[in-house]
């Protein structure tokens, strides 16, 4: 894991370059460029809004602040996975050839989705501030939950990356992998509307209590229960561990594969 993060920050100034590359490409050619940025989960909270709260009633109060709390790091985890998850074979070229740590290619579509996410995060302190939720001390707990999102995040996109160097279908699954969590995690409903039978799909997830802990922060106004800030943490620390050695002892076969 060392040697991993000393070859990232000998490689710290292309990793910026790339990253901004993969910011201007992403809206190239678009009117709107950056704004959609912020247009893309406000058309999401419209959407869902319209079907969960208008349609199908769930009662739940300040729906928009409620789903906006826990779609806006969503979407943070699911784009960086879904870019990710074929990025070692978009930069075969890349592979082997030259001194470019391969996991460059990995970390670049984390980190530019994870600007994305800082920038559309300023709408949870906009919508807060409208519908009269005091955030105020719990914003204490936000760095230590972008930490704890960069380790899942990166962990899962190291994970997914190399097992889809070698097994091509992978990323075909990681798509209906992604679609199912969306669902199975409270993100459009409260976390008591699930059968208490299934009450276990919510309870021992990480992603789960990393929502519950940014929808405690910017919904309730409350800080994360520390059950949630430990689980996630932990989990988060562990998997990333397991995924960099992952990464590390496949790093050679890559050549041959891609």
């Amino acid at each position: 894991m060392l040697d991993t993060f000393r070859k990232l920050y000998s490689f710290r100034w292309l990793l910026s370059e790339l990253v901004w590359r993969d910011l201007v490409l992403r809206y190239r050619g678009s009117v709107l460029g950056f704004a959609w940025t912020l247009l893309n989960p406000l058309l999401f909270v419209a959407v869902y809004t319209l079907v969960f709260s208008i349609y199908l009633k769930n009662g739940i109060r300040a729906y928009p602040l409620f789903l906006l709390s826990g779609m806006i790091p969503w979407l943070w985890v699911s784009s960086a996975v879904s870019a990710a998850v074929t990025s070692i074979l978009d930069g075969r070229t890349f592979v082997g050839k030259t001194l470019l740590p391969t996991e460059l290619l990995v970390i670049v579509p984390v980190l530019s989705n994870g600007l994305n996410f800082l920038i559309t995060i300023a709408l949870l302190f906009v919508v807060s501030l409208v519908l009269g939720v005091n955030v105020a001390w719990a914003l204490l707990f936000l760095p230590l939950l972008l930490v704890i999102q960069l380790c899942i995040t990166l962990a899962f996109a190291l994970l997914v990356a190399t097992f889809n160097v070698f097994y091509r279908d992978f990323q075909q699954i990681v798509s209906y992998l992604l679609m199912a969590f969306v669902f199975l995690t409270p993100i459009f409903y409260l976390q008591s509307a699930v059968p208490t039978n299934l009450q276990w799909m919510v309870t021992y997830s990480p992603i789960a209590a990393l929502i519950s802990a940014y929808q405690h922060v910017f919904y309730f106004g409350t800080p994360p229960s520390w059950r949630d800030l430990l689980f996630a943490g932990v989990f988060g620390v562990v998997l990333l561990l397991i995924a960099v050695s992952y990464f590390n002892r496949n790093r050679d076969a890559f050549v041959e594969f891609v």
